[in-house]
Order: C-alpha cells, then sequence, then structure tokens
C-alpha cells in the first residue's frame, strides 16, 4: 500500500510510473492524490513561501491559513473541521496543507488514464471531501504496462 505522499516530491508522474512497476500482476496499488481545482496554482507559492521562512516564523503563517482552511472546509462539507474521523488532528492538517511542498495535483480522470496505461484497472475510487483534498484510488494490476 502507498500513502499520499507522490505528490511533494516534484516528480509525480514519474514516481508513480516507478511505484506501479514494482506491482505485480494481481497486485494493489494504493494512492491518493491532491485533486485539481482552480485554485490549485495559487497554492503552490503560498507553500513555497511558507518552506522559504525562517521557523519561527513558519507558525505565524500556519495560523493565519487555519481560519481560512477551517471556514473553506465548513463551508463545503458542513461539518466541523475539528472532529476528525482518521488522520491527523486539523492543527496537523493545517500545518502539513500549508507547507507540503513540492505540491502536485491532479483530476481523477488524468490518475485513472496514467495509471491504467501502466497495466492497471480502477477497483475503487474515493472523492476527496474538499475540492483541493486528495482524491483515493485502488488500482488492481491486470497487465504489463503498454
Amino acid at each position: 500500500m502507498l500513502g499520499g505522499s507522490l505528490h511533494h516530491i516534484g516528480v509525480m508522474w514519474e514516481a508513480l510510473r516507478n511505484v506501479a512497476a514494482r506491482v505485480n500482476i494481481g497486485g494493489s496499488l494504493v494512492v491518493a492524490i491532491y485533486n485539481k481545482h482552480s485554485t490549485s496554482p495559487l497554492w503552490k507559492p503560498i507553500k513555497w513561501l511558507y518552506n522559504q521562512l525562517p521557523s519561527l516564523v513558519q507558525p505565524i503563517m500556519v495560523v493565519l491559513f487555519a481560519g481560512i482552511i477551517y471556514v473553506a472546509k465548513f463551508l463545503v462539507t458542513w461539518r466541523n473541521p475539528l472532529d476528525k474521523e482518521r488522520g491527523m488532528d486539523f492543527w496537523f492538517d493545517v500545518i502539513d496543507w500549508v507547507g507540503g511542498f513540492p505540491y502536485e495535483y491532479a483530476t481523477p480522470d488524468d490518475v485513472e488514464k496514467f495509471v491504467r496505461n501502466q497495466g492497471f484497472l480502477l477497483r475503487r475510487y474515493v472523492a476527496a471531501q474538499v475540492p483541493t483534498g486528495c482524491n483515493e484510488f485502488v488500482f488492481i494490476r491486470s497487465a504489463s504496462p503498454n
């Protein structure tokens, strides 16, 4: 199983190809990739800036964005972002979101098409809860890459 880190290394498609190549026929590939959204390009410079700031200044940026992210997530889900069923708590999610750079994203169709060309079939897809969140995919290797 693979976690949600491919979109933070700067060469997401190459990394996905390399990981997929190591899955045997009948094996599973599980990935989470940030969803492409109209606001996605705006986050790249924000994340870059966070990573350029001195570590003593980074928490200030996180505090500034925590309120924005809280409100945005609430307006999309109509749920309290502090009430989570899994994963990190809200504060660490904000740190991860603001600071997660490199940052790459893709549409679900682009991910499915790319992985299909690596010899996989999509078995399960879970859409992101928020527009810029991670879509989750479970693929089964059916053949060698095209």
